[in-house]
């Protein structure tokens, strides 16, 4: 059987560029979750936001441009906040949470003189391996209390 050109053209690119867009790294356990969770909360807190956003990225399991524009974003908010408040002190884990073994959640508080931030580093796992679906952060102190 032999293929047009341009068929076998699209099938070489296919099979070229498919893999990519499914190379993000798996975490192999949550152990390991929580280690990568821990560096990207130390380069947050060492100012190096699009440094962590840029690393983490690795294992995405989520569209890689809107997740590089969001690490955009928390690095103005925070250069915004650090103006005001001052740099951060140090950062805390707060809780792990896990949904079976499909979802798993690590919450953080970074912490500054007169204020805080929570943290929120979602995974999931769709087979095996956990791949990070969403990093966000806010100022709802409240919703810590249960």
């Amino acid at each position: 059987m032999t293929l047009k050109p341009i068929f076998r053209s699209l099938l070489i690119l296919s099979l070229l560029i498919l893999p990519t867009l499914s190379q993000a790294k798996i975490i192999e356990d949550k152990a390991k979750v929580a280690k990568v969770s821990d560096f990207f909360m130390s380069q947050v807190l060492s100012g190096e936001v699009i440094a962590a956003f840029s690393l983490i990225s690795a294992y995405l399991g989520v569209d890689a441009s809107s997740f590089e524009e969001r690490g955009k974003k928390a690095e103005l908010s925070l250069n915004q906040l650090n103006t005001t408040l001052g740099k951060p002190l140090s950062f805390a884990l707060l809780e792990q949470q896990a949904v079976g073994e499909h979802f798993f959640k690590i919450t953080y508080l970074l912490k500054y003189e007169s204020a805080a931030l929570i943290w929120e580093l979602n995974y999931y796992q769709p087979q095996q391996g956990w791949k990070l679906v969403d990093i966000n952060f806010n100022t709802d102190i409240n919703s810590l209390f249960k």
